[in-house]
């Protein structure tokens, strides 16, 4: 089961490089990230999150798997700290979603957030970021190396590409993960409705 999981990522994988190739190709030099240019998000790979091998670092400098999550529900979306439009309402739309959590069902769930952003998004940056947007300790920001980063997008379905000026167009969306890995809901955009999302948080939770 995991052999043909990682085979489905990585033929996702290269018709992803391949697609966003031509979009670069063909696309002219107009590069904003604003809402105009929030990539579509794909349907993203079946199988388990814990099936990924992949090593992270988090804000605070420890090493970290997704497996490290086993027997927990989380949520989980993609990011990178310089962002000044998209990422920010996607933070804040997550902390509202963990409000409602909190409220419905007495605990606060596990958020995590992962960057886009190898080459600058740090452990030290992302514990700026982490402080700046006053996430409290049941955030984990996690950076890891670009391969792993694309490999977790294409499996989240989230869809991202960097930009001339060094910024990145990409996916708005969360996903809930459940204790197996399993992606079993997710929002896709800001704003949007949550409460499927929450209503089977409280049922496996």
């Amino acid at each position: 089961m995991k052999i043909q999981f990682i085979q489905k990522i990585t033929i996702l994988l290269i018709a992803s490089t391949m697609s966003f190739s031509c979009d670069e190709h063909n696309s002219g030099e107009h590069h904003h990230h604003g809402e105009d240019h929030v990539l579509a998000a794909s349907e993203g790979a079946q199988g388990s999150l814990f099936d990924l091998d992949s090593p992270w670092t988090t804000e605070s400098n420890q090493p970290k798997v997704l497996k490290n999550y086993k027997g927990s529900l989380f949520i989980i979306s993609m990011f990178y700290a310089t962002c000044q439009s998209i990422c920010p309402r996607l933070v804040a739309d997550m902390e509202q979603l963990a409000k409602k959590i909190k409220e419905t069902t007495g605990g606060e769930p596990r958020m995590v957030l992962v960057s886009f952003d190898s080459e600058k998004d740090t452990p030290s940056v992302l514990n700026t970021y982490k402080k700046k947007m006053n996430l409290n300790d049941h955030w984990t920001l996690l950076s890891g190396k670009e391969d792993d980063v694309r490999m977790l997008s294409v499996v989240l379905g989230i869809n991202y590409k960097k930009v001339s000026n060094g910024e990145f167009n990409h996916s708005a969306v969360y996903s809930l993960v459940s204790k197996e890995g399993i992606v079993v809901s997710r929002v896709e955009g800001i704003g949007s409705n949550t409460d499927a999302l929450i209503a089977l948080y409280q049922k496996l939770k």
